[in-house]
């Protein structure tokens, strides 16, 4: 599977159209600025199928160049660059490292940074506990979620909402014909979201990706149907002190009729917060704080429709850490409307709160998103420095 659109900043640069070639230099002039610290993309113009790797050359510093497409590649700058800057790119001289790396096993994709595990996702299905019905099994989802300093920040098969994984994905109140399907509601068993295979693993200088299928499937007339694949292009950018992923999702509905996603409160791309930010008392209360470029509480931020959301509390070190949402501009009914839970630490972007929309057989909807993973109290110059940098790539 080629891996499409990276989401990140894409620059435009002045550069020279001739292929590149084993011992070619070339020169060109930033026709824009950009700031150390931010994944970018450059055009490079043909490059000859024999150059492996490229660097970027700048006065003080050297960075690696990662391939995404023939002409595009993706670097991320040690220093900030100015508009009209002169740089060189050249061929590397050595293979460079990954500081993220991505290996495939029998029930899971693991993810690392250097020695810290990150995420995981689920290949084979999973189980709640031996006391819990087994239609809350899954798989193709992400879980746990991992901070670089080691904080756990996601839960899995979470007390009093088992049917919630991490981070997921899945329509809640649909209909095929005049039938009722829910993929979200694992106990009504009226449909059912499986991993079907991994796609392509990468592991590179400037980021690591994984992409999945998954499969929908609808229980019809005492019959299961696939209606509908789902691909995950997944993204990793490993920075100096937190990450940056990358989250895009292409669901095709493959019919045989249309699919109604009536309108509803919640469903669509999800986030389950960790299980250390509930309280003792009961399953549906937590100490958690979310907050949105709008609001700054969960019952403030419930249906608003923000340009990016986070979610954080302490952990069992007794230090915070959390995540940030930023969904694309080119989402479907962007700024979608972001379904909170006034006490559990779960949110969801549901474009059906502002009512029902129809995929019709083949369709393609698409939901795209960068996510901050960080230690430590959100920054939110950083978040909003990632929320500019990502959304002019669209």
């Amino acid at each position: 599977m080629i891996l499409e659109n990276l989401h990140s900043v894409a620059f435009i640069f002045a550069l020279c159209l001739a292929s590149f070639s084993c011992n070619k230099i070339r020169q060109y002039t930033a026709e824009r600025s950009f700031e150390a610290g931010l994944p970018a993309i450059i055009n490079v113009g043909e490059v000859d199928t024999k150059v492996k790797h490229l660097e970027i050359h700048t006065n003080n510093s050297i960075v690696p160049l990662q391939r995404i497409s023939d002409s595009s590649w993706c670097f991320v700058p040690k220093e900030d660059i100015p508009m009209r800057a002169k740089y060189e790119i050249k061929s590397a001289t050595s293979h460079p490292t990954a500081n993220c790396t991505i290996t495939v096993s029998e029930n899971f994709i693991h993810a690392k940074i250097e020695q810290q595990d990150i995420l995981r996702y689920a290949i084979s299905t999973q189980f709640p506990a031996d006391s819990l019905p087994l239609y809350y099994r899954r798989s193709g989802f992400i879980h746990p979620i991992t901070t670089r300093q080691g904080a756990v920040i996601t839960d899995d098969f979470p007390e009093g909402h088992v049917h919630q994984h991490g981070m997921f994905h899945a329509w809640t109140r649909t209909f095929i014909q005049d039938t009722l399907i829910d993929f979200w509601n694992q106990h009504a068993q009226l449909g059912e979201i499986r991993h079907d295979s991994v796609l392509s693993v990468v592991n590179g200088p400037v980021f690591s990706s994984f992409s999945v299928s998954l499969d929908y499937l609808a229980y019809l007339r005492d019959d299961t149907l696939k209606v509908s694949n789902e691909i995950w292009n997944f993204k990793i950018y490993p920075l100096a002190e937190h990450y940056l992923m990358d989250w895009e999702i292409q669901h095709t509905w493959l019919g045989p009729d249309s699919l109604t996603i009536d309108e509803y409160h919640y469903g669509g791309t999800a986030f389950r917060g960790s299980s250390e930010w509930n309280l003792p008392e009961g399953a549906y209360d937590s100490l958690v704080f979310v907050e949105t470029n709008l609001h700054s509480s969960h019952l403030e931020s419930n249906h608003s429709r923000p340009e990016w959301i986070t979610m954080y509390g302490l952990t069992d070190a007794n230090q915070y850490a959390g995540i940030t949402f930023i969904p694309s501009r080119k989402n479907f009914r962007y700024p979608q409307p972001v379904r909170v839970h006034p006490t559990m630490p779960y949110f969801c972007f549901a474009p059906m709160v502002l009512g029902k929309f129809v995929l019709q057989p083949y369709d393609v909807y698409k939901s795209n998103c960068r996510m901050l993973v960080f230690d430590g109290k959100p920054d939110y110059s950083l978040i909003q420095k990632i929320h500019e940098s990502y959304q002019k790539d669209f």
